[in-house]
């Protein structure tokens, strides 16, 4: 499965490509025992009623290498946040945690191929995984967001947003600081994928008409990428002076009588 996500380069070389294309046919294997799960588990808990009920599964599968070099695995699926299922390593079977797991505990148990994989993965495979990135380059994958601020003009107010894209990893924190600011729906950012792998997110804050110009309006960005932080204003009285400054333009050229007005404005461009 090719990918576009970051990555380093170590990880390009012929045994750890192995892993990283390993990773991802594991990730789907997972989506596909985790749907199974899931759909089992609302049928035996008679959880298909309304639909305004919510119902999450979950599995954990880790592996630990401790400094005195023992080694302990763990592979745990939850249903709603109580235990659903768990993997025996040493007896190669799972258990059912609840009377309502033991039908998916058989369909699992049945498939002695699919036991194989998971024993192996998690004796051989995980613990082979830990020592490549435990010994790998210490490299930390990091992209410097773009900040750019848009505004719309609304009845009595002006719509500012500031948009914030390419940076990586997602974790990103954006404020608007100013008087008299309103957050848009509520202030809630979402961060979003772009297709090269890193993310973008915006935040909109509205600004009276009356006080535009008086004051100034700063988009501040935080992310792991920069020291401190990324601070954009945005420029309204810029803005303003240049309108009223062409505004005077216009006013002379009609008063020394040339008889019209041209004015020109150009914008810078786990299974």
């Amino acid at each position: 499965m090719d990918s576009k996500m970051p990555r380093p380069d170590w990880i390009n070389s012929t045994a750890e490509q192995w892993h990283w294309n390993h990773i991802n046919l594991w990730t789907e294997r997972d989506r596909l025992f985790l749907t199974l799960g899931f759909e089992l588990a609302i049928n035996q808990f008679n959880r298909t009623g309304s639909l305004s009920d919510q119902n999450v599964y979950q599995a954990s599968g880790c592996c630990y290498l401790y400094p005195n070099g023992t080694y302990k695995t763990s592979l745990i699926h939850t249903f709603n946040g109580k235990d659903f299922l768990s993997f025996d390593i040493d007896r190669k079977t799972f258990v059912a945690s609840v009377h309502q797991a033991v039908y998916y505990k058989r369909l699992r148990d049945g498939d002695e191929v699919d036991l194989q994989v998971v024993t192996n993965f998690y004796k051989t495979v995980c613990l082979n995984r830990i020592n490549i990135f435990k010994n790998a380059p210490k490299v930390r994958l990091r992209k410097v967001p773009e900040v750019r601020i848009f505004e719309k003009q609304k009845a009595g107010s002006i719509t500012v947003t500031c948009h914030v894209t390419g940076f990586y990893p997602r974790a990103v924190q954006v404020d608007w600081f100013g008087p008299d600011l309103h957050p848009v729906d509520g202030g809630v950012t979402d961060v979003l994928p772009n297709e090269d792998g890193t993310y973008q997110t915006r935040k909109s804050v509205t600004v009276p008409e009356e006080d535009v110009g008086k004051h100034t309006y700063s988009c501040v960005v935080l992310h792991s990428s920069v020291a401190h932080n990324i601070t954009t204003v945005w420029a309204v009285e810029k803005r303003n002076r240049f309108a009223v400054w062409t505004s005077l333009v216009c006013s002379c050229l009609l008063v020394i009588g040339f008889g019209f007005c041209r004015c020109r404005r150009c914008d810078g461009a786990v299974s």
